[in-house]
């Protein structure tokens, strides 16, 4: 680790970074996550051996360049779907949108109700122009008595089944009350819903022979390093469902703005469902283009 040199008077020490270089199978989140508080450490980069590639953790302890008051602020909130590969797709959306700085709030494994007080207690802290909100997937906790998908409660459009679940799945109970509460408060924000490579034409499949050996853009994995079950991708796929559908209720209600992420990345039509997907929920990195586009499509009359 190799501390920037404030070499020049010019330089502001709050943009002093701290520089790792990422080792091949490194832990990179024992470096840049903080237990204490859980979130970011701030003032941190990560660069491949040759230079390349990487990120950098700000001065406010989002993934993302230093905060710029020449532009209006925009962050995007969420678990490892937001925070992604390299940089990052939320950057990405810089390009498409002049004036405009977007950040990447996204932490990897965070649960729900963290990214909603992380991103509550920023804004408190922060101007944001712009919030965009994706609950992702945490908490998920197997129901280990549970039949197949056939407990399902919602469909894919996020419709009631005729015959419903007696109660929302765990780590769901309480997600309408908690994200009505955070929306009532920060009204400039715009929710995303949870992607997934699975679909209800495979949702019952093996999919251990799709699991191909390999990096980011060329393998396929179930989920991380998790060992495939078929159970475990029904769960999953029944829990994302329930969670978008809540979502969904709730921004309906409250007037809130959708922009659909599970139906634009819906996979059901492709020839390969991998397409997009490194694993069951993460994007690979070529997509992030495609991501960011889908997401400036949904709030480029906001953005004047």
């Amino acid at each position: 680790m190799n501390r920037l040199q404030n070499g020049g008077r010019g330089i502001d020490p709050a943009r002093l970074r701290s520089v790792h270089t990422i080792a091949k199978n490194q832990d990179l989140k024992a470096l840049y996550y903080d237990p204490e508080c859980a979130a970011l450490r701030p003032n941190l980069v990560f660069v491949e051996p040759d230079g390349s590639g990487g990120f950098e953790i700000n001065e406010v302890g989002l993934k993302g360049d230093s905060l710029d008051p020449r532009r209006k602020l925009a962050v995007i909130w969420g678990d490892s779907v937001v925070f992604s590969a390299g940089r990052g797709w939320p950057c990405l959306i810089d390009r498409l949108a002049p004036g405009w700085q977007f950040l990447n709030g996204g932490l990897d494994g965070d649960p729900y109700i963290n990214v909603l007080r992380r991103a509550g207690e920023f804004n408190r802290r922060h101007s944001v122009a712009l919030n965009l909100l994706m609950l992702g997937w945490h908490p998920f906790v197997p129901i280990l008595s549970a039949p197949s998908a056939r407990r399902q409660r919602w469909s894919p459009l996020g419709k009631p089944r005729q015959s419903e679940a007696p109660a929302l799945r765990p780590g769901n109970e309480n997600i309408r009350t908690d994200l009505t509460r955070f929306l009532e408060t920060y009204r400039n924000t715009v929710v995303l819903t949870m992607p997934t490579a699975l679909n209800p034409r495979i949702i019952d499949w093996d999919l251990s022979a799709y699991l191909v050996p390999g990096d980011a853009e060329t393998g396929f994995r179930f989920l991380g390093n998790e060992p495939y079950r078929i159970e475990g991708q029904r769960q999953g796929f029944e829990h994302i469902l329930e969670r978008n559908a809540i979502t969904r209720e709730v921004c309906a209600g409250l007037g809130v703005r959708v922009i659909d992420l599970f139906a634009i990345f819906d996979t059901e039509e492709l020839t390969d469902f991998r397409e997009h997907f490194y694993d069951l929920i993460h994007f690979r990195e070529r997509s992030h283009p495609v991501v960011a586009e889908a997401v400036y499509d949904g709030i480029k009359d906001l953005l004047g």
